[in-house]
């Protein structure tokens, strides 16, 4: 039931310190790494492919750990969380600035960066807003947490860019973890003191997040549709990942510029605005996955230029297409989830899709940058991505007839 009268004061304190410690720390991770892994940057000293990998493998090391984040967020809420995150990505990114070998840059991102992503990104952020909040809320939440955070990339890709022509790679990666520490610590010990509010307590038997009850010990059943659902947004995930990593690198293969390419990403964060906060908000009045999957199909064609990608329109109606639309899947994947299976358990599952969805965040980017370095090349890279988002389209629609 919605709690229309939840206190102004820690909507704004939780939503608005949130955004901007996981948009400092999405900044640094993601369009850093992209401007980090290029010809220009420490794509100079190790291959595309090695540089994925260690992205790609830091996704599922952060994996490794959803389940157990979402069950702590559950009952403890996230501040600890958040505060652990900051040093181990500090640590992971001080790391990477010091490798001079292949496995010290893949060490460092497995052990470190990626289980310290998992505790600084969205996914403590939906459940502390799950926990905080009542629908109409929730949703508004979900939809100001992305919106700030869609600052991240033209914030962070023209800096970085920047940074690394003035300094180095080495020397800005350094700074973007002191900047991650300083601001998950700021969250940690300022904005997130406050327990969540009116939490359900674990029942005393186990109980599927549909509310049928099961044999004390034994394993809850997985909800209606969740197991399609999950699967087509970790394709969906890998799709977008893809791109997010590799889009500097796949137009610069075409022959454009890549300080261009550098702003024409930054854009791309500022044309997601609109929609990262109004979709969500939309979700009160229409269904939440039917705007997810009206927005899949729309964003479709931006795939479909990046194919060959070699002509100025392609590029700049991918840039621009893909701009408009990227940004709701997130928080709409965050309003699905809680109107589907809000509950008790609402971390842990989370936690659990949170493993899918790395699978494919890991996946997509590391098959991209293999098929990079092969005879397909960057066209047959975006040819399989441009499948898979089709096939993530087939699997919402399964989800909506299952549940």
């Amino acid at each position: 039931m919605d709690r229309p009268h939840s206190p102004t004061p820690h909507f704004r304190r939780l939503v608005y310190a949130l955004a901007v410690s996981v948009g400092v720390s999405f900044g640094a991770i993601l369009y850093g790494t992209s401007v980090l892994i290029t010809s220009s940057a420490a794509g100079a000293e190790f291959s595309v492919s090695l540089l994925s990998t260690a992205f790609s493998g830091s996704v599922l090391t952060g994996a490794a750990v959803a389940v157990h984040i979402g069950r702590h967020a559950d009952r403890h809420g996230i501040r600890a969380m958040v505060a652990l995150g900051g040093l181990l990505v500090f640590l992971g990114f001080l790391g990477f600035a010091a490798s001079t070998s292949g496995w010290q840059v893949l060490t460092v991102w497995w052990i470190l960066i990626g289980p310290g992503s998992a505790m600084v990104l969205f996914e403590p952020a939906f459940v502390a807003i799950q926990q905080w909040f009542g629908r109409e809320r929730r949703n508004r939440a979900a939809g100001m947490l992305t919106l700030i955070t869609g600052l991240a990339g033209p914030v962070f890709v023209p800096t970085t860019s920047y940074l690394v022509e003035l300094l180095g790679w080495r020397q800005t990666a350094a700074l973007l973890a002191t900047t991650v520490l300083m601001t998950c610590g700021v969250t940690a010990g300022w904005a997130l003191r406050a327990a969540p509010v009116s939490r359900t307590p674990e029942p005393p038997r186990d109980r599927t997040v549909d509310g049928a009850s099961t044999p004390s010990g034994a394993r809850p059943k997985l909800p209606a549709g969740f197991v399609p659902l999950t699967t087509a947004l970790g394709l969906t995930m890998a799709v977008l990942e893809s791109f997010n990593v590799h889009r500097i690198a796949r137009f610069e293969a075409s022959g454009f510029d890549p300080q261009l390419l550098a702003w024409w990403a930054a854009a791309v964060g500022l044309l997601s605005l609109p929609a990262r906060f109004l979709l969500p908000v939309l979700a009160n009045r229409f269904d939440s996955v039917t705007l997810y999957i009206a927005v899949t199909i729309l964003i479709m064609p931006a795939v479909w230029l990046a194919i060959r990608g070699t002509t100025a329109w392609e590029m700049n109606g991918h840039f621009i297409l893909f701009g408009l639309l990227f940004g709701a899947f997130i928080p709409l994947r965050a309003v699905i989830m809680s109107d589907w299976y809000s509950g008790p358990r609402f971390g842990a599952l989370m936690g659990v899709q949170a493993i899918a969805i790395a699978l494919g965040r890991a996946a997509g980017p590391a098959a991209v940058g293999w098929l990079a370095d092969s005879p397909l090349g960057y066209s047959g890279a975006m040819a399989l991505l441009a499948l898979l988002l089709l096939l993530s389209l087939i699997l919402l629609l399964m989800s909506l007839n299952r549940r």
